[in-house]
């Protein structure tokens, strides 16, 4: 619940601070979530800025969930007899735009910034709780299928660069590390959103 009404919370200041018009040459708002997190049992909301030309800014807080068995091994080494829990995320981002106009629609480059916490359980329920920085760079494309610019749905690769903790790390009995750099998944991250 506590989760909801934050989420609530973060988007509500946004439209409430948000242009009334959704203008070419006007500065906009955004909020979008990746459903498949929520699909997991936890959440994610990022709240953007769109500047009138090119360049797009956003905070954003995701996580909450266990890690499928796919992207603990993407995320991991060694941790095949591992339970992931990825506890919390927060984070900034900025994106330039290849779209000339202030719509965020179209390819964008994307680099973010931020700390995110792991709880590492082994089979006998021994943990190891730590935090790191991550830095990430990619590539992004937001398609907004209605006249009206509000409704879009978007996608991105990012390769994920761990800044600390990315050393050998135990639980219980059980030896593994985060990887320093963490290749884009098969498929892309997915998102939905609303420009106001």
């Amino acid at each position: 619940m506590k989760k909801a009404l934050a989420i609530l919370f973060l988007i509500s200041g946004f439209a409430s601070y948000a242009q009334t018009s959704n203008d070419e040459n006007e500065s906009s708002f955004s909020a979008t979530i990746n459903p498949s997190f929520f699909i997991l049992g936890g959440y994610s909301v990022k709240g953007f800025y769109h500047l009138p030309k090119r360049w797009s800014f956003g905070v954003a807080a995701e996580a909450s969930f266990e890690l499928p068995d796919f992207a603990r091994d993407q995320f991991f080494n060694d941790a095949e007899n591992l339970t992931v829990d990825w506890d919390y995320l927060i984070g900034v981002e900025a994106r330039y735009r290849l779209h000339k106009g202030s719509t965020d629609k179209g390819f964008y480059l994307v680099s973010t910034l931020g700390i995110e916490g792991w709880t590492i359980r082994d089979e006998n329920g021994a943990e190891d709780e730590f935090d790191n920085w991550y830095a990430s760079l990619g590539a992004g494309y937001n398609w907004y299928p209605f006249k009206k610019p509000n409704f879009h749905l978007g996608a991105a690769y990012n390769v994920v660069f761990i800044l600390n903790n990315s050393n050998t790390r135990i639980a219980g009995s059980t030896t593994y590390n985060i990887r320093a750099v963490v290749p884009p998944n098969f498929a892309p991250i997915v998102y939905v959103g609303w420009r106001f």
